[in-house]
């Protein structure tokens, strides 16, 4: 896409940009841009938005690389041979942290990656894996099963309580060729009847039937909550912050589209008392919801890796790729027992800023609005507030939007999308 020689003394950092990231790279890229930190974006995709930024010096297509991490591994190789220095690596998805997991061996000495050991990570990706953890731990978990035959399913949806909520059993389970791609899109599914468990069930299984069936937490998408920690080396938790969905798309199982900083420290305690037990290092977001009849927080997931809406936490006081950075390119990490003693650096952290996916929550605001739970007025209202923050739009770095709304015209107009990028200037490496 493009190169320049960074102007910045600062180290570069690299983010990974995959399919399905929903725009998390860029976020990552702005966060760390705004501090002076020069970004190669490693794309597995030609055009992504993250690659557009005013902020990112370098952009490098490893095509499909979270299927063929070897991919990846080639290029984080040149860039460690290029700038005499291991970088930082930032991952944005489950797919990505995956890739990484994969190469962890081969990325001694090539690229800094701060994170728990490679097989605890693969534990939180690993559905049934974290189950079995979790009930190990005693943490507040819904009731999860791992049927691994449609016999096991079928018995399963004679005893289960419906609704129940099927999952895919790790990250790319379901992005199989040939699978039903209402099924391959879809982060989770909600199932209201045995009969739907199973038909279902029945479209997965000559893929490899990879799945989780957990107890449905009752509640409306407002209900769900995320904290988001920073973990030293040493295995401090330095820095906890929370924030609220109040809407997702897709309804019920998505991701969150319009989501809040607020101020939750009942929560925050115990999703500190969560992390202790786990072990995790570096940028972690645990997503809980709570549950509308006893009011008990209870934990769905934790992903060692940043929130797909970081830049929510930037512009509200708590840069967490910034932290990271600092930590890994020079910042000396304390040891446990320094870090408690040590008083922390002042933060100032502001509830109430919002973050809004623009196009996934008026989808959401449709949803709601066929069922009769929203109307125009209350959508607009939640909307048009001062001070939101955009997952796109940002005035000080337009090259992203723009881009994306070229990508949109070269659809509509059923043109090429590189004819579109040469009207603009645009080109690729």
């Amino acid at each position: 896409m493009h190169a320049a020689t960074p102007a910045s003394s600062r180290r570069p950092a690299v983010v990974l940009a995959c399919l399905g990231a929903q725009g998390a790279d860029l976020n990552l890229v702005r966060s760390l841009g705004e501090q002076g930190v020069p970004v190669i974006v490693i794309g597995e995709y030609e055009f992504p938005p993250s690659g557009y930024s005013r902020h990112c010096v370098e952009y490098i297509c490893a095509r499909n690389f979270t299927r063929r991490p070897e991919q990846l591994l080639r290029v984080l190789r040149e860039l460690r041979v290029r700038h005499g220095q291991a970088l930082p690596v930032f991952p944005t998805a489950d797919t990505d942290l995956r890739a990484l997991v994969a190469l962890h061996a081969d990325l001694v000495g090539t690229a800094l990656w701060v994170s728990a050991s490679p097989d605890t990570v693969q534990r939180m990706m690993d559905k049934r894996r974290f189950a079995a953890m979790a009930q190990a731990l005693r943490l507040p978990v819904p009731l999860t099963y791992a049927p691994g035959t449609l016999q096991e399913v079928e018995a399963l949806s004679r005893v289960v309580d419906f609704p129940v909520v099927l999952k895919p059993a790790h990250p790319t389970a379901w992005k199989r060729p040939g699978l039903d791609p209402a099924i391959a899109r879809a982060k989770a599914l909600v199932i209201d009847a045995p009969d739907e468990l199973m038909r279902v069930c029945c479209r997965i299984a000559p893929h490899g039937l990879d799945v989780v069936v957990q107890d449905y937490v009752p509640g409306n998408d407002d209900l769900h909550y995320s904290v988001h920690a920073w973990i030293a080396r040493s295995g401090a938790i330095e820095r906890v912050a929370t924030t609220r969905k109040w809407r997702t798309y897709p309804v019920q199982v998505g991701t969150g589209c319009l989501v809040e900083t607020v101020s939750m420290p009942d929560l925050e305690a115990e999703a500190t008392d969560i992390l202790g037990k786990l072990r995790l290092r570096g940028m972690v977001v645990m997503n809980f919801k709570r549950d509308a009849r006893t009011g008990q927080f209870m934990l769905l997931e934790v992903n060692p890796r940043l929130s797909c809406n970081s830049l929510l936490l930037t512009r509200a006081g708590f840069n967490l790729p910034w932290l990271v950075y600092q930590e890994i390119c020079g910042r000396p990490a304390l040891s446990a027992d320094t870090a408690k003693a040590a008083a922390p650096a002042p933060v100032t952290w502001r509830v109430g800023v919002r973050y809004l996916s623009a196009k996934a929550d008026f989808l959401a605001f449709r949803a709601q609005a066929r069922e009769g739970r929203m109307g125009w007025g209350e959508y607009l209202r939640s909307v048009l507030r001062p001070g939101m923050v955009y997952r796109a739009l940002d005035l000080s770095d337009m090259g992203p939007p723009v881009q994306m709304a070229a990508d949109w015209f070269a659809l509509k107009c059923k043109g090429s999308g590189r004819w579109v990028r040469s009207r603009l200037g645009m080109t690729t490496i």
